[in-house]
């Protein structure tokens, strides 16, 4: 097992980071739209998870991981 260098810790962080930005994007949204708070909270999930996950594929393909 390879120790996580802090170059790609701090990429992780700002994965993290910006799918949180639209996960609250996607949540503001949905609640000006006038959803109920449900589902602005499922919307806000859906938006994190696929914001994370394409940021885990770009930092995978860019060889963060090995």
């Amino acid at each position: 097992m390879s120790a996580v260098t802090s170059s790609t810790l701090a990429w992780l962080l700002a994965a993290v980071f910006l799918s949180l930005a639209v996960a609250l994007l996607s949540a503001l949204l949905k609640t000006v739209e006038g959803a109920r708070p449900t589902a602005a909270t499922t919307s806000a999930a859906t938006a994190f998870a696929g914001s994370m996950g394409l940021c885990l594929a770009v930092l995978t393909s860019a060889g963060f991981f090995h």
